[in-house]
């Protein structure tokens, strides 16, 4: 029998790819949960995807994590909950305070990409 794997805790989690962006001078994360058909099984698959655009230190993209959806479910209601917050206050970017951070505080953006369909699958990016 498999052992369910634990649940990613969404504050160390967006810190750690926060600060993993900011270090390696990446702009955009694209976070991308998607039902994967796979014959042998189908499950929902969440890709968080580090994008660079930038002429100084050139143009990257480079994926950081997959893991199942199910297993990130504190990640997004974490972001979920950072979006609600810099829509309800009529804002462009979200600021979030933790002592996670080297720096204690991040500014950043949010953008849908894709709304959740009929299989679940949504789609979005941080941008810094």
């Amino acid at each position: 029998m498999s052992k369910k794997a634990e649940q990613i805790n969404g504050d160390i989690f967006l810190a750690n790819v926060l600060q993993y962006s900011r270090d390696h001078h990446y702009n955009h994360i694209n976070v991308s949960v998607r039902l994967n058909r796979n014959p042998a099984f189908t499950r929902q698959v969440m890709n968080v995807t580090l994008k660079r655009i930038s002429k100084k230190y050139g143009n990257d993209e480079r994926l950081y994590m997959s893991i199942p959806a199910d297993n990130a479910t504190k990640f997004l209601a974490l972001v979920n909950r950072l979006k609600e917050d810099m829509f309800a206050n009529l804002e462009k970017q979200i600021t979030w305070s933790t002592e996670l951070l080297n720096r204690g505080t991040q500014t950043f953006s949010y953008r849908q990409i894709r709304e959740r369909d009929q299989y679940n699958n949504l789609e979005f990016e941080i941008l810094l």
